[in-house]
């Protein structure tokens, strides 16, 4: 399952926003802050690794066991 918690870390200690995130990833700025709340649980793979990416992380860092 993917850690908003995670998400949310990585993108503060790059400074970034969540506008910066969905900019960076075309994904919406609602949807990246519905990841980070954990109201949002299950997306799709690609979006996963598309928000990795424009984190600079690797997959499995965003990924809870």
């Amino acid at each position: 399952m993917l850690n908003g918690i995670k998400i949310r870390e990585i993108r503060t200690t790059k400074g970034y926003t969540t506008r910066d995130v969905a900019r960076f990833t075309n994904i919406s700025k609602s949807y990246i802050e519905e990841l980070e709340r954990g109201t949002k649980q299950n997306p799709s793979f690609n979006k996963v690794v598309t928000i990795a990416r424009a984190l600079g992380a690797k997959v499995d860092e965003l990924i809870s066991e």
